[in-house]
C-alpha cells in the first residue's frame, strides 16, 4: 500500500490497515529488542499486562535505533506530514504486552475515542489471526462523529470529558454496535489511526499474548 492510498483509507474510514508493512529482519529486530525491554521491565499497573513507555522518537534514535527505524520510513513521514501540516510537536513510544483481557479494567477495555487527540502508527508484533488473540478493534468511518463528540466537551477539565461509547453515549454505541469491527495480521502489520475513530483494546483470551509497538503523536 502506497501514501496516497492510506491518505484516502483514513480520509474514508479513520484508520488504514498495512498488512506485513514491517518484514524479514527489520521485523525479527523489532520483536527481538521489544522483548528485550519488556524481559527488564517489572510488573506495572497495566491491568492488561506489561506496558513500557520509552520516550520519544527523536530519543529513541540514539537509544533505540532499531524501535526508531520502524517508524522512520519514507511512507510513514509523508503520512505523518499530512496530519500535522505545521510540524509535530509532541511523540512517544509505547511497547506494550498484554496477556490477560479483562474487558472494563482500563479505558482502553472500552469502545472510546481518546479525550486528547492522537495519531498513531500501531505495530503488531506477534500474529493476531483470532479474536482470542487480542487484536484492535475499531469502528469504520466513526471518526467525524468521534471528532464532534470529543470537541463538544472543550472547556471541561479532562477527567470529566465523556469518551466510553457504551457507557457515556448509549445511543451511539447502539447504532454502532454491529459495527465494531476486528483488525486481523500477522506480526509486522501496521495499523494507522486517529483517535477520533472509535476503538478498543483487543480482548486477550487465557494462554494467548498480544505484543504491540506504537507511536503516539501529537501536535
Amino acid at each position: 500500500m502506497n501514501g496516497e492510498l492510506i491518505k484516502k483509507e483514513l480520509d474514508n474510514n479513520g484508520f488504514a490497515v498495512c498488512h506485513n508493512f514491517l518484514q524479514g529482519q527489520a521485523l525479527i529486530e523489532l520483536q527481538a529488542r521489544c522483548d528485550s525491554l519488556l524481559d527488564n521491565t517489572l510488573d506495572s499497573d497495566y491491568k492488561f499486562g506489561k506496558a513500557l513507555r520509552i520516550r520519544s522518537l527523536e530519543e529513541n534514535r540514539t537509544t533505540n535505533p532499531t524501535i526508531s527505524a520502524a517508524f522512520d520510513s519514507e511512507i510513514l513521514e509523508d503520512i505523518k506530514s499530512k496530519a500535522f501540516p505545521n510540524g509535530c510537536g509532541f511523540t512517544e513510544i509505547f511497547v506494550t504486552h498484554e496477556f490477560t483481557g479483562k474487558e472494563g479494567l482500563e479505558r482502553n477495555g472500552y469502545l472510546h475515542f481518546d479525550r486528547i487527540w492522537t495519531f498513531k502508527y500501531f505495530y503488531y508484533l506477534t500474529d493476531v489471526k483470532e479474536l482470542s488473540d487480542g487484536p484492535l478493534r475499531v469502528v469504520p468511518k466513526s471518526h467525524h462523529l468521534g471528532a464532534a463528540t470529543r470537541l463538544g466537551q472543550v472547556g471541561k477539565p479532562y477527567e470529566l470529558q465523556k469518551n466510553r461509547i457504551r457507557i457515556d453515549y448509549p445511543e451511539i454505541y447502539n447504532s454502532f454496535e454491529n459495527e465494531i469491527s476486528p483488525i486481523l495480521g500477522d506480526a509486522g502489520t501496521l495499523v494507522i489511526f486517529g483517535t477520533d475513530t472509535f476503538h478498543m483494546g483487543g480482548n486477550v483470551a487465557n494462554n494467548r499474548e498480544r505484543k504491540v509497538c506504537r507511536l503516539h503523536m501529537r501536535k
